[in-house]
């Protein structure tokens, strides 16, 4: 991963006619649209190998039902396996980051090998903690597969300044980036170019039901939609003040 922002600023300004991206406060609006596009590529329904970690350090206890885990770089779940004292390895059936599990009858009759799994609490950077159900009826070693926290870029060069996302991918931010662009510089080929980013994105995808990429979609169009709507409304209170 080479390509910074500056880069990516560099490879659109000759399709909006040098239109400035980077000079306002803080580099913008080039740092925020390039985070934006960052995170999404990076934030659920998608997931990535080159963005993929595994964390090994938790085990369950007969009885307890949450457990703390200090994972600094942690995202969002995609997994738990468990494995049994006898090696036998399990997958978590039902995973949920934002949606809560009760709390579990912790009686000896009622514990079992646990099929769902949530993030009950999580503190980016620092520490998360699991709830599962049923509550665990002996010891099990659990991996944790997850999506790692993508942070904010700040400057456009630079550590800082470094897409996270891969220069095999640059077919998507660029895209994409270069769609926001269009906007800023009101142009309406924008439109175009966040179809033509979105799809290279949906291609490279692996694993999304139609359900989620319907979804997806439907969102992301409806952000956009907002967009242009305020650059509308923006553009004309300008030409009504002769602007």
């Amino acid at each position: 991963m080479s390509r910074t922002i500056q880069d990516t600023i560099y490879a659109c300004q000759p399709y909006i006619e040098y239109y400035p991206l980077s000079s306002g406060s803080g580099y913008e609006p080039a740092i925020s649209i390039a985070n934006a596009i960052q995170a999404m590529v990076t934030e659920p329904p998608f997931t990535w190998g080159w963005n993929r970690e595994e964390d090994s350090s938790l085990s369950t206890v007969a009885g307890t039902q949450d457990y703390t885990g200090t994972i600094t770089d942690f995202g969002f779940l995609e997994k738990i396996t468990l494995v049994d004292p006898t090696g036998v390895p399990f997958d978590v059936s039902d995973i949920y980051n934002n949606a809560a599990l009760g709390v579990g009858d912790t009686s000896v009759a009622r514990r079992a090998r646990p099929n769902s799994a949530c993030v009950l609490y999580l503190t980016y950077g620092t520490s998360l903690r699991l709830r599962f159900l049923a509550v665990p009826d002996k010891v099990y070693a659990a991996t944790l597969t997850y999506q790692k926290l993508v942070a904010p870029m700040t400057t456009l060069t630079g550590a800082t300044g470094t897409w996270t996302i891969p220069d095999q991918y640059l077919d998507i931010y660029n895209t994409l980036f270069l769609g926001e662009a269009f906007a800023v510089a009101d142009d309406a080929r924008s439109q175009i170019y966040r179809q033509r980013g979105v799809t290279a994105l949906l291609g490279k995808s692996e694993g999304l039901t139609e359900t989620q990429k319907n979804l997806f979609l439907e969102q992301f169009w409806a952000r956009a939609g907002q967009q242009q709507r305020f650059a509308l409304v923006s553009q004309q209170a300008q030409q009504s003040r002769g602007v």
